[in-house]
Formats: C-alpha cells, sequence, structure tokens
C-alpha cells in the first residue's frame, strides 16, 4: 500500500470515490455531474497547490483520499492552521489500517508546513468517527451550531 500525494489527471478517480462517499452518507446523495467535474478539478489542483493537499492511497487502483488546506483563518491563534476535510477508504479495503495511514500522512503534510493547530471537523452524532480522531489524538474543542434556511 503506497500513500502518496495526488498526481495531476488523477482528479476523475479521487470524485468518483469523493462521489461513493457522499452516497454512504446519512442525508447525503450523489454528486450532480457538474459538483464532481469541479470537485475533480479541485483535486487535480491539489497535486501541485501550496497549501492545498490530496493524499491518495494506492494498492493498484487509488483505494482512498484525504484531503485538506493551510490556512491563517481569523489570525487570533498563533501560526498557520491546517485542515483535514475528508477521508475515505472503499469499504472492501477497509480495516486494514489505511485510514489510519492516510491520517498520519495528512498530519505530517500539515505538521511539515508548520501547522500550529489542525482541525478536522465532524458531524455531531458521528461517535464512531469522533473516536478515530481521538485515537490521533485530537480532541474536542469547538461546537459548531446550524441555522438552515427554508
Amino acid at each position: 500500500m503506497e500513500i502518496r500525494r495526488i498526481h495531476d489527471g488523477e482528479g476523475d478517480a479521487v470524485g468518483h470515490l469523493w462521489d461513493r462517499m457522499c452516497r454512504e452518507v446519512p442525508d447525503s446523495g450523489p454528486l450532480t455531474e457538474r459538483g464532481r467535474r469541479n470537485l475533480s478539478r479541485m483535486l487535480d489542483v491539489s497535486a501541485w497547490h501550496r497549501d492545498a493537499f490530496c493524499l491518495v492511497a494506492c494498492d493498484g487502483d487509488i483505494v482512498g483520499f484525504v484531503n485538506g488546506w493551510m490556512d491563517v483563518e481569523d489570525g487570533l491563534l498563533p501560526g498557520r492552521a491546517g485542515r483535514i476535510d475528508s477521508l475515505y477508504v472503499v469499504p472492501s479495503s477497509r480495516g486494514k489500517g489505511i485510514s489510519s495511514a492516510l491520517a498520519v500522512a495528512a498530519i505530517e503534510w500539515l505538521r511539515e508546513r508548520d501547522a500550529h493547530t489542525i482541525r478536522y471537523l465532524s458531524c455531531a452524532g458521528a461517535e464512531d468517527d469522533h473516536q478515530f480522531w481521538r485515537s490521533l489524538g485530537f480532541e474536542p474543542d469547538m461546537v459548531c451550531l446550524s441555522s438552515y434556511l427554508g
């Protein structure tokens, strides 16, 4: 199993995995064709972008990914902040440590670029997700409340 930065031109393959991820999440669904095309372009840019990344797990095919970026946020905390946005591994490759390897690689990528704080935002009721990130040294420190129009 190889963990590496996405190569330019692999955005479509990872975009397909992102679509699969969306279909597995409650209250989500498939990406629109336009949305998947735009997402694939964004992922391709992650191959060379200074502050954004997408790391992939390859076992012949791409079987998982993690993506995120560096940011200064609001400038109130010292240093730069890192954000891990999404992490996904195909069901047939789960239970082999790939999620952990991707998460650790993302943390290392951000730390190498002097991230002082690294954040991963998760849904409130996703206890398995919370436990996974806690096992990697993350701790809850924020509450996000949302109001939806309509």
